[in-house]
């Protein structure tokens, strides 16, 4: 039995475009939970506004550094880590770009690798690169504006980090892309996409 701990933003946690939370069986998580059988365990832990390592002025606990450790030793051991997070570092207050969510998904990776207290051995690394944002529209206009030619760069810088620090990769924007409705969630096809996609990666592997 492997444990799998999805740690990422609202497109991990299942928000629907523009409000709202899908059903469980809706969400990428539960999905690839289905196809990789019930003897694996496939945890959700996406939180919306989660960020790399940007602490947001607007919305508490969302640096993703903070409370890595913490849910790898809450879950643990923890057989594979998928990280999917960069999205909101592309928010317009924090004016940054792909190429810093790289490099905070880096500090998550060497994070993920530190020794653990508890003996437990370092989790293989999935490196999700997020979907490329569309024009963002709705609730998501102010907050990404400028953020859609930002996230064109997500697949190079990701792949870049993943190749230094031997991590599995894998860029979304190859198999999906987010709903036209609000231009950065996921719809139920792209969780389905998604779900499968992870799965045609990882199915021999555990």
């Amino acid at each position: 039995m492997a444990t799998i701990l999805c740690y990422g933003d609202s497109l991990t946690w299942g928000s629907i475009p523009n409000g709202g939370r899908y059903p469980k069986r809706l969400r990428w998580p539960s999905i690839l939970n289905h196809l990789l059988g019930s003897q694996h365990q496939v945890i959700n832990f996406g939180l919306p506004g989660r960020t790399t390592i940007w602490n947001d002025p607007f919305l508490e606990g969302r640096n993703g550094l903070t409370y890595l450790q913490a849910a790898l030793e809450t879950f643990g051991p923890v057989d594979l880590l998928i990280i999917m997070l960069g999205t909101n570092d592309l928010k317009r207050h924090f004016n940054v770009g792909a190429y810093e969510a790289a490099k905070g998904v880096e500090k998550l990776i060497a994070k993920s690798r530190m020794p653990s207290d508890h003996g437990f051995p370092s989790p293989s690394l999935l490196i999700i690169a997020p979907p490329n944002i569309l024009s963002p529209k709705g609730a998501m206009s102010e907050s990404f504006s400028g953020a859609t030619e930002k996230s064109q760069y997500f697949h190079q810088h990701y792949q870049d980090i993943t190749s230094q620090n031997q991590c599995l990769f894998l860029n979304s924007a190859g198999v999906l892309q987010p709903s036209d409705i609000d231009g950065v969630h996921l719809d139920t096809q792209g969780n389905e996409q998604l779900a499968n996609a992870i799965f045609e990666l990882i199915k021999d592997r555990f």
